[in-house]
């Protein structure tokens, strides 16, 4: 992949995570954050801490994009975008948030449902990367007979 390629991929990969990110944590999960009260910044300060936030997400898109890369075969691509995303969720999401249940008093209820969108939201990115990807890997051709 050139550096030109990965800069591409890495942007699409970010826009797509701030929208699969505000669907899932802006609007469907955004009347269980409110329900938290105090535990959550006031809404002024979460704007004011919103460019951590594009940070967070531009780090993850350098890295996903960077680690496929790095493991892309000649499987079939959607398989493979499928399964990454599906790793990319088990070794990220998963452990955050059931360490955030485990220190903090997050309801039970939203953990399961931050789970489940990081699942949605971590397949559809790692699909995109590997639709991105598809003619990167070397394809071995048939020996003639």
């Amino acid at each position: 992949m050139t550096f030109g390629k990965f800069l591409i991929r890495t942007a699409i990969v970010f826009v797509a995570g701030c929208v699969l990110g505000f669907l899932g944590h802006g609007l469907w999960l955004h009347r269980d954050y409110l329900s938290l009260g105090p535990m959550m910044r006031p809404e002024a300060a979460q704007q004011a801490h919103f460019p951590w936030v594009l940070l967070g997400f531009f780090i993850y898109s350098v890295a996903i994009v960077w680690m496929y890369a790095q493991g892309n075969s000649s499987k079939p691509w959607l398989g493979q975008g499928f399964r990454f995303g599906m790793g990319i969720w088990a070794i990220g999401s998963v452990p955050m948030y059931l360490v955030n249940y485990a220190v903090a008093p997050w309801p039970g209820m939203i953990i399961v449902k931050q789970i489940a969108w990081d699942f949605i939201a971590l397949v559809v990115l790692g699909i995109i990367i590997a639709a991105l990807s598809r003619n990167d890997a070397v394809r071995a051709v048939p020996a003639a007979a």
